[in-house]
């Protein structure tokens, strides 16, 4: 098994694609993260010393839900890549089990989903000493950090389900685009209308949302102590969990991609 997730890592970095995704990632973060480091300057300017709160957090909260879709579109490409090149069958061919060639994917494709996190984060925290709104608390920023690490690992697996489970490349880039920009966002709107409170607090449970609530949550506790209001204002739900239900309902959404990719890749034709 090592050796399949070796030479997956050496596959992942052999290739453009991996850096050509991190371009984006970090000039996200770096515009955000600049708008968000001098918001924070301006308010501490406007109000010395009366302990303005680092708002910061809440635009590395913001750019690490962006970079969430990265990471998915990460997962995607890389497996259906395998398929549109023919390579998977040497793939499946030399492994001992398909399900481990998914596995070893799966833990090179999360670990540069968390590359792209941790970039973000870093290059948000310089945007922010850029623009002078200084450093929020070690705690606070390391608790913001390891969520959206988490994140964008899970959706990067996430992604790379679909990419086996659909195949077809371009097919399947337009499925998780559409659906992590779009659908999504119209399935919880037409769930927040519904005068059932139980079937409008489903909304925070589907798999972009939890991912957003997992990372406002944590960010919304530092600065506002509560990080309900921040999640439920950015992530557009209501009632949404804490930070760790988030994420273990999207790590839940993750595993049921997982099992699916797992089966679909086994009975399949590579012939």
């Amino acid at each position: 098994m090592t050796g399949l997730v070796r030479a997956e890592f050496r596959k992942a970095f052999s290739t453009k694609l991996w850096w050509a995704l991190l371009v984006p990632v970090v000039v996200l973060s770096l515009l955000v993260n600049l708008f968000g480091g001098l918001f924070t300057a301006s308010l501490a300017d406007a109000h010395a010393g009366t302990g303005v709160p680092p708002i910061l957090l809440g635009s590395l909260a913001y750019s690490l839900s962006l970079t969430s879709v990265f990471a998915a579109l990460y997962g995607v490409v890389t497996a259906a890549a395998e398929f549109r090149h023919r390579t998977i069958t040497t793939a499946y061919l030399t492994a001992q089990g398909r399900g481990r060639v998914f596995t070893a994917k799966a833990v090179s494709t999360g670990a540069v989903g968390a590359l792209y996190a941790a970039a973000t984060v870093v290059v948000g925290v310089l945007a922010g000493l850029v623009a002078h709104s200084g450093l929020p608390g070690v705690g606070a920023l390391a608790a913001v950090t390891a969520v959206g690490l988490l994140v964008a690992a899970l959706w990067a697996v996430l992604g790379t389900a679909l990419g086996t489970v659909i195949s077809n490349q371009a097919t399947a880039l337009v499925v998780t685009l559409v659906y992590m920009l779009v659908a999504e966002t119209l399935l919880s709107l037409l769930l927040g209308r519904s005068d059932n409170p139980v079937a409008a607090g489903l909304a925070a449970y589907l798999p972009v949302n939890a991912g957003d609530v997992a990372v406002y949550d944590v960010a919304g506790r530092a600065l506002l102590g509560d990080g309900t209001q921040l999640a439920e204002l950015l992530a557009g739900v209501s009632r949404p969990p804490p930070w760790w239900g988030a994420l273990l309902v999207l790590a839940a959404w993750t595993a049921a991609a997982a099992a699916t990719a797992w089966l679909v890749g086994r009975r399949r034709d590579i012939t």
